[in-house]
């Protein structure tokens, strides 16, 4: 109020005057929580660490908290989760050549012949051995120009018979992906590599192939893309059908910008999906959609892609709830993943502390016991989370029945959120307890699909529907073979030459079966890194449950 006599007289009148100050005080003390809370959020994702690790709850406030908000008990069963670290580090010896198919200069640097003859005899001084000292550089990428040269013949009498020799069927040295055309099945490979692998947009591979003496135009470069993706199709389409074959698959998507001719100036928000097989089909299948929605009259989302699918999918919150994925029942199970509630309440620590530690406690024992069953069979790791899993679900399923009955938790705090979110999600949460061979989270997924977001970030938008097509088939190649960690421009070459030439075995063009034919185009330093990383995390997860029972 401005002045004492805007002021009601009753007292009445007065407090109800106090009574709707106190709702708007209220409404605007939990509106400026929840704004500092997306600050504090935002800022930690422009600026600050990105990890998720918890390492406990660095503030204490649980130390002397009641029983209900203490971590749960792991009792004995932290003895099972004992594991022995042990691995092999090759060590790189001095001695170690580059490899032998590498292009060598070799270059001699002899003693001066005024300095070749013995101080002591005055004999020249023959070669007794010789020191090898290696120098590895780097020229750029130089293009090569095959010409193949027909030779006319003609008869010399009568003047009348010519011949000339046909073009061979299959040349591996100037054949083209393109009738007529000029350009090689390397240029090819690289402008694949270039955006799909090293996430650089056709304008910059302009300047890549100018580096090395010839301008291509990005509309060539265009032409080269849609061209492979029309003789990769038959391959991608035989690693969906084994994907859709397989009982398990995770499934993500990610938003895409699409210029739409009908909408100028504007760009449309389209949707690329990844499909990602288990073990028992190794393969990254994109695929791309112009909407999300299910049932547009155009697209029908991912439930057109899985059409002939029956069994489990690995899924986020929102293909539960909206049913993108499930398009049939009784023949698509959903699996939600706990890395998504994970991060729920790791995001809730600053709203919430105790609460977020209480549940990243039951997560960390959670992740504990899938950590501990990973090489197992299917059969094992199934009676293990029946065994322990289910009963720490169980805790955990009443412990958040409990705060979502608090009145301290407020609906649209973090904390809140992230307790609606589980429990919400929950019968999809607990599908994994059902078969061994579900995993936890959906994480590898995201992981994969990270890839394109990279590239996405370069390259920024997709110019047509036919370009997003081609996106996902070029996508999927790319991505199921470095899965394998293949080297990407042997496979890729191989694969594009014997499709051209009429290879009709894609079995064997199916980047496992290609691994196992050409061991020796397997990046083994990656596998090696891979297995030192998981060493080292093991190593790291056994020193900190050791701790923990101290």
């Amino acid at each position: 109020m401005s002045s004492d006599a805007a002021l009601p007289d009753s007292i009445e009148a007065c407090h109800t005057l106090l009574r709707q100050k106190d709702e708007v005080i209220s409404s605007l003390s939990s509106e400026c929580q929840s704004l500092r809370q997306d600050v504090e959020q935002l800022k930690r994702y422009i600026y600050g660490q990105r990890s998720e690790r918890h390492t406990g709850d660095d503030s204490q406030l649980t130390l002397f908290d009641q029983a209900q908000y203490a971590a749960p008990d792991n009792g004995e069963a932290g003895d099972d989760l004992e594991e022995e670290i042990t691995y092999r580090r090759r060590k790189r010896s001095k001695s170690d050549r580059f490899p032998e198919h590498l292009p060598r200069e070799v270059q001699t640097i002899d003693v001066p012949e005024a300095e070749r003859a013995c101080p002591c005899c005055g004999e020249e001084m023959p070669v007794i051995d010789t020191d090898i000292r290696e120098r590895l550089e780097f020229v750029p990428g130089k293009m090569i120009v095959h010409e193949l040269h027909y030779p006319k013949r003609a008869c010399g009498k009568c003047k009348e018979t010519v011949t000339v020799a046909p073009p061979p069927s299959s040349d591996a040295g100037a054949a083209s992906l393109l009738s007529g055309s000029r350009y090689g099945f390397g240029v090819t490979v690289q402008t694949i590599l270039g955006k799909f692998c090293d996430h650089l947009p056709l304008y910059r591979m302009e300047d890549v192939f100018a580096r090395a003496g010839v301008t291509i135009p990005r509309s060539t470069q265009v032409d080269l893309l849609a061209a492979a993706a029309d003789l990769i199709e038959p391959l991608c389409t035989r690693m969906r059908d084994r994907l859709i074959a397989s009982p398990i698959i995770g499934m993500d998507d990610t938003p895409v910008r699409l210029q739409d001719a009908s909408l100028p100036g504007k760009m449309r928000t389209a949707r690329m999906w990844l499909a990602r097989g288990r073990p028992d089909a190794p393969y990254n299948v994109f695929d791309f959609q112009t909407s999300r929605k299910h049932g547009t009259p155009d697209r029908d989302g991912p439930a057109k892609f899985l059409s002939d699918f029956e069994g489990y999918v690995c899924v986020d919150a929102y293909g539960v709830s909206d049913g993108v994925y499930l398009g049939a029942k009784d023949r698509i199970v959903a699996s939600c993943c706990h890395a998504h509630v994970r991060r729920k309440f790791e995001a809730a620590k600053s709203n919430d502390p105790k609460r977020s530690a209480y549940a990243l406690s039951f997560y960390r024992e959670l992740f504990d016991i899938e950590d501990a069953c990973a090489e197992l069979t299917d059969e094992d790791r199934l009676a293990i989370r029946r065994e322990r899993s289910v009963p720490l679900l169980d805790r955990f399923k009443l412990w958040l029945d409990e705060q979502a009955g608090d009145y301290r938790v407020l609906p649209k705090s973090s904390i809140g959120k992230a307790i609606r979110y589980a429990l919400n999600q929950w019968q999809p949460l607990s599908v994994f307890t059902e078969d061994g061979g579900l995993p936890i989270h959906n994480n590898d997924t995201e992981r994969d699909l990270r890839r394109l977001t990279i590239g996405r970030k370069n390259w920024l938008f997709l110019g047509s529907e036919a370009g997003g097509e081609v996106a996902a088939r070029l996508y999927t190649l790319t991505a199921s073979a470095h899965r394998h960690n293949l080297d990407m421009w042997a496979y890729i070459n191989d694969v594009l030459r014997r499709l051209v030439g009429g290879d009709s075995d894609l079995d064997e063009l199916l980047p496992d079966t290609w691994a196992m034919a050409h061991p020796e185009k397997v990046r083994s330093y990656r596998e090696a890194e891979s297995l030192a990383r998981a060493a080292k995390t093991k190593e790291r997860r056994a020193r900190r449950r050791k701790l923990a029972r101290k």
